[in-house]
């Protein structure tokens, strides 16, 4: 594994660490300033600072005390500095007896800026049953 592979997969341990502590500031400072999001229902953000605000939101209602698990599938540089990031995301949601569980495919463009990988564009793709490859 080569140093810049190190740094991303230190990237997506910080993203999970940040989700896993409700931290929605820690999570939006991985991206850069200008990042677009695509979340799991299609909808979009844009720029860090909405991302940030929906965050809050979002950890405050249907996310508190959520636990995301994220595990890197593949790296591929387009140049040394922007590197597409394929995932795997396991999300656990609710209280009680009430937990819900889902697994989807985060896809980062991640750019080096300033000698730091910054998460440029995310998607977040929900696995469902209909076209989810066996095993």
């Amino acid at each position: 594994m080569t140093n810049e592979e190190r740094a991303l997969h230190e990237l997506v341990y910080q993203l999970e660490s940040s989700w896993n502590a409700g931290d929605g500031d820690a999570f939006a400072s991985l991206f850069a300033e200008d990042a677009d999001v695509i979340h799991i229902l299609g909808g979009t953000y844009n720029g860090r600072e909405a991302f940030r605000a929906s965050l809050h939101m979002l950890f405050g209602t249907i996310y508190k005390g959520s636990t995301s698990h994220y595990r890197v599938q593949k790296i591929k540089f387009l140049r040394p500095d922007i590197a597409i990031v394929f995932m795997r995301q396991h999300l656990e949601f609710g209280e009680g007896a009430a937990v819900d569980e889902l697994d989807a495919r985060p896809t980062i463009v991640a750019e080096k800026i300033d000698d730091k990988w910054r998460i440029v564009a995310l998607q977040v793709t929900r696995i469902s049953e209909v076209g989810a490859p066996k095993g």
